[in-house]
């Protein structure tokens, strides 16, 4: 199973640009999405690729429709950067984690969201 890792941890060799997607809101803020298996931890979620990433967007909307008034979309980005700007912010109470859902973990994901009461 898959872990949040620090927000100011920087994954590997800052000299590769690994791309990934995010979901972003027109604020500049990364979608943060709770776990149920870490309850203590804000991660913000990347994905490996679009598509991933819109399927994670379109259930957190069917979830919370009310997302819907923060313009979230699916943007590529730098991971490195990413991950830097959102450390920059210092609001750990906003999110203190991150973690990279392969496609598997997102099949997973999505399910553990339906099963959610909506709101």
């Amino acid at each position: 199973m898959i872990q949040p890792v620090s927000l100011t941890v920087m994954p590997g060799d800052r000299s590769l640009k690994y791309r990934a997607w995010v979901l972003q809101g027109r604020s500049g803020r990364y979608l943060v999405i709770p776990d149920d298996r870490f309850p203590s931890r804000k991660p913000i979620r990347f994905f490996t690729n679009e598509y991933d990433a819109s399927r994670v967007l379109d259930a957190a909307l069917a979830l919370r429709p009310a997302l819907a008034a923060h313009k979230l979309v699916a943007v590529e980005v730098d991971l490195s950067e990413a991950l830097e700007e959102a450390a920059a912010e210092g609001n750990l109470s906003h999110a203190d984690s991150f973690v990279v859902l392969d496609p598997g973990e997102v099949y997973d994901f999505i399910a553990q969201l339906k099963n959610r009461k909506p709101s």
